[in-house]
């Protein structure tokens, strides 16, 4: 008799994991969107502790300061694409975005050791340069008269220049450094110009498609490599970090390519456990280190940045069972706050709190959408 309720058990739980394991997922509802989207608006205008944590991070690494700016103003157009009735909203919440990414407390790390402080620096770093430009498209779409047409217009013809003139086809985020994901985000600001405005850069994009399929691509796998080969250093292979990065970003300007590479990507770099799926940051690697600044820690080989970009991956390219198993693993370590007027993440058993590049970051994961 044990045996057999033992037996029924058993069965019944691998029941509920087969449908665990089908689920699809959904959308978060508008209402909780917009708690979010307050609360990372809060961040950026510096009217809350969530400015001063905005911060710290800049003090710790300039670049997530500003990846912090630039994925809520991802986020943002996502929701307005969504719910039109978001737009001018919206538009208001990235027209401050744009004013802090502009600030020299943020533009500075970008910057060559000839440009002027009070300028733009357009011969500086790609990493800097892209992520602006993108953040000027999206205040564009949302609203066709903004006060930036002209600064995006006169960014997107540099940074077109530049790319024409480099035999590489990308460009450094630091002098002597030279990594693909940076310019993906590039190469999308360039597409989102071109149609919003009808300029010919997009035509450029598709050059970058066929290029990097011959020779930023790993040779045995398919998949981008991290960095090109320069003169400064050698090419480095794919990582699952970087290459999550990627595809959100291919997937603006290059949506076949990016579901290929998604594909190659979730084959040899990924685990489905049926319930959760998890992602590496290199393949075949079971290590538990503490990683680097792009990896963070690695458990098994397992890292948080590249399973959590892989949800935007699978959410863009509606790959719902995936995502929904992505989720999963990110509700497992993470819990929501809800205010009255903001949502925003807490750590889970713990009382740690969540930087504003994370809620950005995620809040960019479960909106992914189309730009029309």
């Amino acid at each position: 008799m044990r045996r057999r309720t033992v037996l029924i058990l058993l069965v019944l739980l691998a029941v509920f994991l087969g449908w665990l394991s089908q689920a699809k997922y959904h959308h978060s509802p508008p209402a909780a969107l917009r708690k979010k989207a307050h609360y990372l608006e809060q961040i950026s205008n510096g009217t809350s502790a969530g400015a001063q944590d905005l911060t710290k991070l800049r003090e710790l690494n300039p670049e997530w300061a500003l990846f912090s700016l630039s994925f809520s103003v991802y986020a943002l157009t996502n929701m307005a694409e969504r719910d039109p009735n978001f737009r001018a909203e919206a538009a208001l919440y990235i027209e401050t975005a744009i004013q802090k990414a502009l600030s020299s407390e943020i533009s500075a790390f970008s910057r060559t050791a000839a440009s002027p402080v009070a300028r733009l620096d357009t011969a500086g770093s790609v990493l800097y340069l892209g992520h602006l430009n993108l953040m000027l498209g999206c205040h564009r779409l949302l609203n066709p008269t903004s006060r930036y047409t002209g600064l995006h217009d006169t960014l997107s013809r540099v940074l077109h220049g530049r790319y024409q003139r480099t035999p590489s086809h990308c460009l450094p985020s630091y002098p002597g450094l030279t990594w693909v994901p940076d310019n993906t985000v590039a190469l999308a600001s360039l597409s989102l110009h071109s149609q919003l405005t009808g300029s010919p850069y997009r035509q450029y994009c598709a050059q970058w498609v066929a290029y990097a399929r011959q020779h930023l691509t790993d040779s045995k796998t398919g998949l981008l490599v991290s960095r090109p080969s320069t003169p400064q250093h050698g090419a480095e292979e794919p990582r699952g970090s970087m290459l999550s990065w990627s595809i959100c970003f291919l997937y603006r300007f290059a949506p076949i390519f990016a579901a290929e590479q998604y594909c190659l990507y979730q084959n040899d770099f990924s685990t489905n456990l049926g319930v959760v799926q998890l992602y590496k940051e290199w393949p075949g690697s079971f290590a538990t280190t503490s990683g680097d600044v792009d990896s963070g820690p690695l458990i098994l080989g397992y890292g948080i940045p590249a399973t959590a970009f892989a949800f935007g991956n699978a959410v863009a390219l509606r790959d719902w069972r995936n995502a929904q198993r992505l989720r999963r693993v990110i509700s497992i370590g993470s819990r929501e706050i809800e205010m009255t007027d903001e949502l925003k993440y807490g750590v889970r058993l713990v009382d740690l709190p969540v930087s504003p590049l994370a809620e950005a970051l995620l809040l960019h994961a479960e909106t992914m959408t189309p730009w029309r």
